[in-house]
């Protein structure tokens, strides 16, 4: 921080001290939390992994420090549980190619394993029994053609009570919607969700034999997407279906000259369930009205680690829990020393929200207490850098407001607070981050339940989620200043019943 810029930082809050009493954030706390939640350590925090629970566990402490109370009974942990399948894989390969599921295979199969398998594949056309009777097939792998899921399924079992074959190529003459709507619930059922969301899934799940073959029938069956196996035999779907009808044009003598690559095939398949403990955070300062709630939020998860790349999560979004915190240590602060706000404070930090928002998901579905006593909504997500609206002015930030009176809670942030000279606070972010922020973050869940939500945030940059969203970069004299202006907007919302009811949710 410049010299001329911290003395402007610091007359500014001085000023805003004397005239509202007001106390004053910390940039050294701000940047203590930001570089311990993006360390090394933490590993992302991805939700679920240690490092997700070291996160909660340094914002527990904390709020346990600062004198909140706990949110649930004598404990700051709001828990709830995630959800899937337990992750399959399948990979096949044939030279230097290889074939995966999900993306170039549809894998089914009806028995717990984890196995490498070694098989010479077979084309054997349209897998009728005149085919099959003109090719050597024990102890090999099958790929045929067929029109339907169904139609195919009853060619496996033809073939494997003749032959005891128990590993299936499948080709379609053409993209098959049966296959692809099996595939796309299986795949979303991979990735953890909220229970009702899984059971949701599952009621829909296909369950005809193709696609659930009864159990003990030691089947392992590929439906291939179009033209994958041209990596395998060298010949696209097309292609494989002419030479499967000049086959039978010529009485079958193509077929057995046709190659048999050796292919390796590694399988590891469960139907077991993933089922998640994970938990939000959350402590309270008890106001005069106990019946009326402001929320102030933001997600303390990230994206962890991926093939080696270790996700940080600076801005995204150790700036918004960092702030979180400091609003937390300025508002208890006030209520120790008889400020005690008009009405209740929850500081609320969520898990999940990088995973589809399924924390604050979740805190909808079952809250502490009813959402009609939520006055509002304060959501602050990545406000600790700059977009590129902003390179030769970085003193901003965006305020976003929607749901009951979004016009006068706008007005507050932009004309009711002690802004500092040529600092702005805007509506009108670039295209792409109106979109990610009017559905991207967790203040959506409570606007999707008619509770009014102030957003605040930066914008998005080149290092969003990357592994340079790191803590060097962050714009900690802004930071400071946005989180003062937070604290100055929650205190007036609190305070205020008249200018700020509790919404009607007739």
């Amino acid at each position: 921080m410049g010299i001329r810029f911290g003395l402007f930082l610091a007359t500014f809050f001085a000023i805003s001290f004397v005239k509202s009493q007001q106390l004053v954030p910390s940039i050294d706390s701000l940047r203590h939390h930001i570089y311990y939640l993006a360390s090394d350590e933490l590993k992302g925090r991805k939700t679920g992994e240690e490092g997700g629970k070291l996160a909660a566990d340094y914002i527990k402490n904390r709020f346990q420090t600062y004198g909140l109370e706990p949110i649930s009974g004598n404990s700051y942990s709001y828990p709830y549980q995630l959800m899937r399948t337990h992750k399959d894989y399948a990979v096949v390969t044939y030279k230097e190619n290889i074939l995966f599921w999900p993306w170039h295979l549809y894998m089914v199969s009806n028995y717990k394993q984890n196995d490498t398998l070694f098989n010479k594949l077979v084309f054997a056309g349209y897998g009728s029994d005149a085919e099959l009777e003109q090719l050597q097939l024990n102890g090999k792998a099958i790929a045929f053609i067929a029109d339907q899921p169904q139609e195919a399924y009853q060619v496996i079992q033809n073939i494997q009570n003749k032959y005891s074959i128990i590993t299936f190529f499948v080709l379609f003459t053409k993209k098959n919607v049966r296959v692809d709507n099996a595939w796309s619930i299986d795949y979303k059922m991979y990735d953890y969700m909220l229970p009702s969301d899984f059971e949701k899934l599952k009621s829909i799940k296909i369950t005809e034999p193709w696609a659930s073959p009864p159990s003990g029938d030691s089947l392992n069956i590929f439906y291939c997407f179009p033209n994958v196996m041209r990596n395998v035999f060298d010949k696209t779907d097309a292609e494989l279906e002419t030479l499967a009808k000049d086959n039978k044009n010529q009485k079958g003598q193509l077929l057995p000259a046709f190659p048999e690559p050796e292919i390796e095939i590694f399988i590891s398949y469960s139907d077991s369930l993933d089922i998640a403990a994970v938990e939000n955070v959350g402590g309270f300062i008890k106001g005069k009205d106990t019946t009326q709630t402001i929320i102030l939020s933001a997600h303390y998860d990230h994206l962890g680690e991926d093939y080696g790349q270790l996700y940080h999560g600076a801005d995204d979004n150790a700036s918004g829990t960092a702030a979180l915190l400091e609003n937390a240590r300025l508002i208890a602060l006030d209520a120790q020393q008889g400020r005690i706000p008009e009405r209740n404070i929850l500081f609320l930090a969520f898990s999940g929200e990088e995973m589809g928002l399924l924390g604050s998901k979740a805190f909808v579905s079952q809250p502490p207490f009813p959402l009609n006593q939520v006055v509002l909504n304060i959501n602050m997500d990545m406000i600790g850098r700059w977009d590129e609206q902003h390179e030769m002015n970085k003193n901003f930030v965006y305020l976003l407001t929607a749901g009951h009176q979004s016009r006068k809670y706008f007005k507050l942030g932009k004309h009711g607070l002690n802004l500092p000279s040529g600092f702005t606070v805007s509506k009108n972010p670039g295209f792409n981050e109106k979109l990610t922020f009017k559905y991207g973050s967790d203040h959506y869940s409570f606007l999707s339940n008619k509770v009014p939500i102030a957003i605040f945030f930066t914008g998005l940059h080149y290092d969003y989620h990357t592994s340079s969203d790191i803590a060097e970069k962050i714009n900690y004299p802004n930071l400071t200043i946005i989180t003062g202006l937070v604290y100055q907007y929650i205190t007036k919302v609190s305070n205020n019943k008249t200018s700020y009811p509790l919404p009607s949710h007739k």
